[in-house]
């Protein structure tokens, strides 16, 4: 994956496409909701006891890469009182946590075929950023990804947007189109001058697009 997420600079005078993934192209458990939505049933893991004593006490410091996610599962794994192994869990979590979103995809397909790059700009550790690019093979859609733990900041900070930049090949902010299903993130973008969309559906995205007078229909 090295050396696939990210960009050298162009010149300019370029449109680039730029969508958040969980949300926009991966839409979570095959059943609809979240990916934890049997983990009780089906490992013995208690998806609250994992929010208390994980999640919320862990997951900004790993999802911006101050942390690991299998040192930390493995230092805290007693306190979350579950007989599978910490790297079961994260791969029925992966597993689980990875429904593409055809017609997103198709979208961006048509935007590269005619020559113009898509990037994905995520809130993902490491091990899930490599799992989406090489596992669910989002390598094949997207000319690279830009996420948190790799670029030390999260959206919707200030930060996460200039890092973002700083890789793809624009020479403006307004040359990016941007979507992403949290609000925050859109208003965030958009006071970083990129041109950008809330997403609640496909047609949000072909919307955006001819927007941006570059439709794919």
């Amino acid at each position: 994956m090295a050396g696939s997420l990210g960009a050298a600079r162009g010149d300019g005078d370029m449109t680039v496409l730029v969508l958040d993934c969980d949300g926009v192209v991966i839409s979570g458990h095959a059943e609809g909701g979240r990916w934890d939505r049997h983990v009780l049933r089906d490992l013995g893991l208690k998806p609250e006891l994992l929010q208390a004593r994980f999640f919320q006490p862990h997951w900004r410091h790993i999802e911006i890469g101050r942390a690991d996610l299998f040192e930390v599962l493995e230092r805290i794994w007693p306190e979350l009182e579950c007989a599978a192994a910490p790297r079961d869990v994260v791969r029925y979590w992966f597993d689980n946590d990875a429904t593409k979103n055809a017609d997103v995809l198709a979208a961006v397909d048509a935007w590269r075929a005619a020559g113009r790059p898509a990037f994905l700009g995520t809130t993902q550790e490491h091990h899930r950023a490599r799992h989406l690019w090489e596992v669910l093979g989002l390598k094949n859609h997207f000319d690279g990804m830009l996420y948190s733990a790799q670029l030390g900041a999260r959206k919707p900070d200030a930060d996460y947007f200039a890092r973002a930049q700083a890789r793809l090949p624009v020479a403006a902010p307004g040359e990016v189109v941007f979507l992403d299903d949290t609000a925050a993130n859109v208003e965030a973008a958009r006071a970083h001058g990129w041109r950008a969309f809330h997403f609640k559906a496909a047609a949000d995205l072909r919307a955006a697009l001819r927007a941006s007078g570059s439709g794919t229909d």
